[in-house]
């Protein structure tokens, strides 16, 4: 608050002539304690109510351990089922679907595309081996999860437009590191040559 001090001030001095009166100086003095209560308050209000971001993650579903003593449940998967995409260490994929004789090269965007016709075409059979090379980039990986996880997603929206009560698709998908074969396929494939069985 402001406080205006009126008395105690210098005494005033005569006018000369007469006429003129001078003006009288009046005192100031301002209080900043509501201020500073004002302040703190806000700034109190601004850190309780900020969003901090919240850590990134991917939620991918791991299959449950094996029993000790067990052997882990494997289950034959026929070629035509079987779509491989490749990423190697310059972030280029490639992808080969049931008995192709070698890895077709495509563009990351049109890789979507190829993704969602194939499960389409082969609904819940279908396995997805996602084959990175050790120097590819982790964000390309991401990319291609969030690609298979959209195909599913879009694929769940026709599903229950279709039949609310029809179960979800859920897409099958892996991750590995690619064999010394597969970056001599990749080679040879770049090279513009023919892969020999």
């Amino acid at each position: 608050m402001a406080g205006v001090d009126l008395g105690g001030g210098r005494p005033a001095k005569k006018a000369k002539g007469g006429l003129k009166r001078p003006k009288r100086r009046i005192g100031i003095r301002i209080d900043m304690t509501p201020m500073v209560d004002i302040a703190f308050l806000l700034l109190i209000f601004y850190m309780v109510t900020t969003i901090f971001s919240a850590p990134l993650s991917m939620e991918i579903a791991l299959p449950p351990k094996p029993e000790e003593g067990k052997q882990p449940d494997v289950r034959q998967i026929a070629q035509s089922h079987l779509l491989q995409i490749f990423v190697d260490k310059s972030d280029i994929f490639y992808y080969q679907i049931g008995d192709m004789k070698q890895p077709v090269k495509v563009e990351f965007n049109e890789l979507k595309k190829v993704i969602e016709d194939k499960t389409k075409l082969e609904m819940k059979d279908l396995v997805i081996v996602l084959k990175l090379d050790q120097a590819a980039s982790y964000k390309m990986m991401v990319r291609t999860i969030d690609s298979i996880q959209d195909v599913e997603r879009r694929i769940n929206a026709g599903i229950a437009a279709a039949d609310p009560n029809a179960q979800k698709f859920s897409s099958k998908f892996s991750l590995q590191d690619m064999t010394a074969w597969d970056e001599h396929v990749l080679q040879i494939v770049q090279a513009g040559g023919t892969v020999e069985e």
